[in-house]
């Protein structure tokens, strides 16, 4: 798998019911704008859901996309057992990739980092994402055990701070065994196709153009790809607000978009104020996104 592989947001109501129609429509939106694959992630509040729903939304998201494209679906759990589960279950229910950072495992040994991602491995037979990300990293030489100690560790996603370096140093180390996307939504993103990126997983909100920069950039354009980018790149900074701001952000870009019919998310997450929301409106005209 390469390419954009957007990471879903889930759509409420003020509620916090989650709303099939928008999910259906997201997919849909994600899909026209030309991406390579859908992704189920930490930005789709996966934590925020019980048992029972998670199982409905991946469901859900799987059906709609009805093998047009590969799923991969977020299975990180604070132990080998409950990640295992998680990642087994999503394997039943048709998911094609699971992506697993090391949750709870932050300043253990290398060696128990190791072995939880090779138990998993072992008890699913399932491609599996490494997921590195700043409060669950994973060290680039850590990648590179990894990838020679299972086939199943084929696909890197490498979203420690600052990302650029840390593509130059996996890559060194990876080569070719691991296909490398940024994340961070696409905070980086020239940067890391600069040093060997082979996708980009980042929010949804502007895929589309995301999709067009991507393509951009593969056809030899890189500077007209830079410059496009780095026109979005304070609407981005909009949709990365801490607190759960974020989710408001990016819900409120899909609305405005005509994606989605609710911009709410789950509590809690921090409401910005009414002039951020007028900022991101006004941004999304002048950049002629709505």
């Amino acid at each position: 798998m390469t390419g954009i592989v957007p990471i879903l947001q889930l759509p409420f109501d003020e509620d916090g019911a989650v709303l099939y129609g928008d999910l259906d429509a997201e997919i849909d939106f994600a899909i026209k704008s030309g991406v390579h694959g859908i992704a189920l992630g930490v930005a789709s509040e996966m934590n925020k859901l019980t048992d029972l729903e998670r199982d409905d939304v991946i469901k859900a998201v799987i059906s709609h996309v009805n093998g047009q494209l590969p799923t991969v679906i977020a299975t990180s759990g604070p132990s080998t057992s409950l990640t295992i589960s998680r990642t087994r279950r999503a394997l039943e229910l048709g998911a094609d990739m699971a992506m697993i950072s090391p949750d709870g495992f932050g300043g253990f040994p290398v060696d128990d980092v190791r072995v939880h991602y090779n138990a998993v491995a072992d008890a699913v037979d399932i491609p599996i994402m490494l997921q590195d990300r700043t409060g669950a990293s994973l060290a680039p030489s850590l990648m590179a055990q990894l990838s020679n100690d299972h086939a199943s560790f084929r696909h890197a996603k490498v979203e420690t701070l600052p990302t650029p370096p840390r593509f130059t140093d996996t890559k060194r180390l990876v080569g070719n065994s691991l296909a490398l996307f940024g994340g961070v939504n696409g905070a980086f993103l020239i940067e890391e196709l600069n040093r060997g990126s082979e996708g980009a997983m980042a929010s949804i909100a502007i895929v589309d153009v995301l999709c067009e920069v991507w393509e951009q950039y593969g056809s030899g354009d890189t500077a007209g790809a830079a410059e496009r980018w780095e026109r979005h790149t304070h609407l981005v900074e909009m949709y990365r607000y801490e607190l759960g701001m974020n989710y408001w952000m990016a819900k409120e870009i899909l609305r405005l978009r005509g994606v989605f019919t609710s911009a709410y998310p789950r509590l809690p997450a921090h409401k910005p104020d009414e002039t951020a929301f007028r900022e991101v409106r006004e941004m999304c005209e002048r950049l002629g996104l709505t």
